[in-house]
């Protein structure tokens, strides 16, 4: 797959996820990843998020697009896994009012990712052209116990083998700033319910 196929394709894939830009800077790092080839061992996400949400269990999600010359589009969703304090090291420093939280592929969906790029470099040796990119998005959250904000600012972030270091994919995207997703928030669960 050539480079500015995966950053389409990024690129797509993070529209998928309610955000519709990359910052510019992230392009050249984020050009570098290979879905078909990256450790799968080093993929890590980090999702900042303003104190009035958190990320529920199972909310962050790495999205895989894969397309096939003549086949239609194919999403595939990896719940990622919390990582623990000591897994943390290298996370960028949170803005006042807001925590960063960091995730990694669990063992089992490793391995569903592992066959599904398996499954198209098969097709790729078979003579089917195909491309395959990744997105990340965090898509379930609670309301904590935190007064009304003017701006809810998402920043989350992407490290793979190839880039070596959190490289952010989507930046201070303001939840409110979408009406429709300013109003989905009214309904989101208070934390512990």
């Amino acid at each position: 797959m050539n480079r500015l196929a995966r950053v389409l394709a990024s690129a797509a894939a993070l529209a998928l996820a309610g955000c519709s830009a990359v910052p510019l800077t992230s392009i050249p790092p984020l050009a570098r990843i290979d879905a078909k080839t990256t450790d799968l061992s080093m993929l890590r996400v980090a999702v900042q998020l303003p104190d009035a949400l958190r990320p529920r269990a199972g909310g962050v999600k790495l999205d895989v697009v894969t397309r096939v010359v003549g086949e239609a589009e194919a999403r595939t969703s990896f719940a990622m896994l919390e990582m623990s304090a000591r897994e943390r090291p290298g996370l960028p420093a949170s803005p006042q009012g807001s925590s960063m939280y960091a995730y990694r592929l669990s063992s089992e969906d490793a391995a569903r990712f592992e066959a599904l790029r398996t499954s198209m470099i098969e097709q790729g040796q078979k003579g089917k052209r195909g491309s395959m990119g990744l997105g990340v998005a965090a898509k379930e959250f609670c309301r904590a116990n935190a007064a009304p904000q003017a701006s809810l600012l998402v920043t989350i972030y992407l490290m793979t083998s190839e880039t070596k270091s959190l490289v952010p994919v989507v930046r201070d995207f303001d939840l409110l700033g979408d009406p429709a997703m300013a109003g989905g928030l009214e309904s989101i669960q208070r934390c512990g319910q």
